[in-house]
């Protein structure tokens, strides 16, 4: 029995070894298909890093240019070649504020930080999304120069050996002033130097801690950080920036709370701004500013294709200029306006004979002479606007004023719109459901008191748009439009209205490529769902204020309370929209006790009904154009 039991026990524990190696090379086996994947993955990944080309490091990057719809240069979007500046010019503020801020082992690492790395790796993996990137310096310089900004694993790994190379192959210096070189800070700044002269008006070697912390910390959102757009959070991202410095021991206790309350003191340099060429391009930049956080971390040598037609913009400028000198001075009304007089070619060519010699201009009012002095002359906008379905919304032609050299998006200014939003406030009257309250009066006070004051003011609110509204005491003020928006927010909701409601956004841009050949932003007209219910649209998009003739394009002219101008807009669906604002910037400056108003209000109308034909006989010649090609 003893011996029974001793040998049960010497083959239990020899079973239990023998589970023990199965485990062991099991394990082992596991360990080494593990080291053969990543082996491979070191070995696919390394021989695609070097296939890149390593000089385009200390390439510098070519200018950016604006393009109209026919691949035809319109402007330099950088103002010219990037602005270099060379290790001896870099403060030391300046590289200590973007070590503290972006890399704080940037002279240890070669490259990448593995710590960083995994544990970015792990906060990844357990949101299941990529929030974190953990990048050096040297692989926001990689990302810049070969437009790697897809957020995958597969970019990362890619980014992270040719980061590798770049730091054998060149010093942390070069690597430093290279990304300084690259970088964007707003404001279209390409580069530090264009950021110093553009925020400081200086060069870069005379920039303080202040304006250093203050350029280091803005790069992570540039659009939203820069003094100019949030001097707010310039200050806090300032503030940051400065805090960290002072935990690396960068600078004292002292400088610190010296540094922390000072102001950002911004000084407009004269030499720094890229030169106006058209209120067009002037659009393009914003809205291309406006576009960072899709276009990612990109440079100068963007190419930017408009919708712009170039003919239809020359005409749009020529025609707005006899516009305004017609009203202006009398007997210059142009012959391309009888058909839009009258019907009738006498009693056209009466009504023109009338404005030109019997309306009385005041004396007082100024008439815009051979130089671009703008102050307090009547001024125009116009926007041609393409509404033709997979289209809508592209910017075909715009002006914003009368010279672009007044720097003023009058667009983008604010206007009272009075009636002309009714069509807006009796689209919400049009509910579904048939009681009698929800019935257009035609009369914006009667609908908006048969509504109320919180079912209109909640329809304003949904509309997202920066305004301020009358409150509860003042109710007539909001139903009768005594309120200010932008102009260009108010010709969009009209456009939307004759849309069934759907939220399109009006834009310059068509297609933003890379230095590479890379499209990186391309327009899609598509709406943004309804904001103004669809019934409600349809109904008002067809009674007054809006004009229908059978036959005849939808027109609204209308002339803005306070003396903010007319507002007329000239309309066919799946074609063309027109907008024309004339007016004064100053409501203060517009004459009184003369027909003035009635004679801009014609002149509004037959300038826009003239750009109307001109832009549907423009489409209509391209689309036979390209069925012959």
């Amino acid at each position: 029995m003893f011996y029974s039991h001793g040998v049960n026990r010497r083959k239990r524990w020899y079973r239990m070894l023998s589970i023990g190696q199965k485990k062991l090379l099991a394990i082992g086996i596991v360990i080494f298909f593990v080291l053969v994947v990543v082996l491979t993955v070191f070995i696919t990944y390394t021989c695609r890093a070097l296939q890149y080309d390593l000089n385009r490091v200390v390439h510098g990057s070519s200018e950016s240019l604006l393009y109209a719809a026919d691949n035809t240069p319109l402007a330099s979007l950088s103002g010219g070649a990037l602005n270099v500046v060379e290790w001896k010019d870099l403060p030391q503020d300046l590289v200590d504020a973007f070590i503290a801020r972006e890399d704080e082992k940037f002279f240890e690492h070669r490259g990448v930080v593995y710590s960083s790395v995994l544990r970015s790796l792990l906060r990844n993996v357990a949101a299941m999304s990529y929030e974190q990137g953990a990048s050096t310096i040297t692989m926001q310089l990689t990302r810049n120069v070969y437009e790697m900004n897809e957020k995958t694993l597969d970019r990362k790994l890619l980014e992270a050996l040719l980061a590798q190379r770049i730091e054998r192959q060149y010093d942390k210096k070069t690597i430093l002033t290279q990304y300084l070189n690259r970088i964007y800070f707003g404001q279209n700044c390409y580069g530090v130097a264009a950021a110093a002269h553009r925020y400081f008006g200086k060069p870069v070697s005379e920039l303080n801690l202040v304006e250093c912390a203050t350029l280091a910390g803005l790069v992570r959102a540039p659009s939203l950080c820069n003094p100019v757009t949030s001097m707010e959070n310039a200050m806090g991202v300032k503030k940051e920036t400065l805090g960290r410095m002072l935990e690396m021991e960068f600078i004292t206790q002292e400088e610190y709370d010296r540094a922390v309350n000072e102001p950002i003191v911004l000084v407009k340099s004269d030499v720094d701004e890229t030169p106006v060429v058209s209120y067009a391009t002037m659009w393009a930049r914003r809205e291309l500013d406006n576009l960072r956080g899709e276009l990612g971390e990109h440079v100068g040598g963007i190419s930017v294709v408009t919708n712009l037609d170039i003919e239809l913009q020359k005409l749009v400028e020529i025609s707005m200029e006899k516009a305004l000198v017609a009203v202006e001075k009398p007997g210059n009304i142009p012959d391309e306006w009888l058909p839009y007089l009258n019907d009738n070619e006498d009693e056209a060519k009466r009504l023109r004979k009338f404005y030109d010699e019997s309306v009385r201009r005041p004396a007082e009012m100024k008439v815009r002479g051979t130089g671009n002095d703008m102050q307090h002359v009547l001024q125009c906008c116009v926007m041609v606007v393409d509404s033709r379905r997979n289209n809508k919304g592209r910017v075909l032609a715009m002006v914003s004023g009368r010279s672009a050299v007044d720097g003023r998006d009058r667009w983008g200014e604010m206007c009272m719109p009075g009636n002309a939003m009714a069509p807006f406030l009796y689209s919400c009257a049009c509910l579904p459901g048939g009681d009698d309250t929800h019935i257009v009066a035609r009369k914006p006070d009667v609908t908006g008191r048969s509504l109320g004051y919180d079912v209109v003011r909640a329809a304003y609110d949904k509309l997202g748009l920066d305004i301020e509204l009358p409150g509860r005491d003042d109710e007539l003020a909001l139903y009768r439009g005594m309120f200010k928006m932008r102009r260009v927010d108010l010709a969009r909701i009209l456009f939307d209205i004759q849309n069934e409601g759907r939220n399109y956004r009006f834009s310059v841009l068509n297609r933003v490529w890379s230095r590479g050949g890379r499209v990186l932003y391309a327009f899609e007209p598509v709406e943004n769902g309804e904001y103004i219910r669809r019934e409600g649209a349809g109904t008002v998009a067809g009674i007054p204020p809006f004009i229908v003739e059978d036959g005849k394009p939808v027109v609204l002219n209308e002339t803005l309370p306070e003396n903010h101008g007319i507002m007329c807009m000239v309309f066919n669906n799946r074609g063309i929209a027109v907008f024309v604002w004339m007016g004064f910037d100053d409501p203060a400056d517009m004459p009184s006790g003369s027909r003035m108003t009635g004679l801009m209000k014609k002149a509004a109308y037959c300038l826009a009904s003239e750009l109307h034909t001109a832009a549907r006989a423009r489409l209509k010649a391209r689309a036979e154009q390209q069925k012959k090609s």
